[in-house]
């Protein structure tokens, strides 16, 4: 898993300094129990966070727009109660564990779900943001 995983997270760094600036590498680890990569880079005066955790039995992956605190875009598949009351309704409760892969909208205030994103997808989301008033 070590020689993939590594890989993988050095394809997601070169595709940031592809399209990004100011790259910062906050943490980069790789073991045989799992890889982590969390990095913070620029695009134009908004902020963008990419985390990546690969492990034996999931892949974890948060990637967010920001301009200062304020979120623009984000995509994950956490264990998002929204993105849980989306998906099941009312039943939403029986799932709580389950990761759900969706879209986060402007200030967090609107959720969609998604299938599974990689940072190519995400970059190029970013890459047609227009920001709405």
């Amino acid at each position: 898993m070590e020689r993939e995983a590594e890989r993988h997270l050095d394809q997601i760094l070169a595709t940031l300094k592809q399209h990004f600036t100011d790259i910062q590498v906050k943490e980069y680890d790789v073991s045989a129990s799992r890889a982590l990569l969390q990095v913070v880079c620029a695009f134009g005066d908004m902020q963008i966070a990419v985390t990546e955790v690969i492990a034996p039995t999931v892949r974890k992956y948060s990637y967010y727009l920001r301009r200062g605190s304020a979120v623009l875009l984000g995509l994950d598949n956490a264990k998002d109660h929204s993105a849980l009351r989306l998906k099941y309704g009312k039943n939403f409760t029986h799932h709580v564990q389950e990761r759900v892969p969706h879209l986060h909208g402007k200030h967090k205030q609107t959720v969609e779900l998604t299938g599974e994103k990689t940072v190519e997808d995400f970059v190029r989301m970013v890459l047609e943001f227009k920001e709405r008033p």
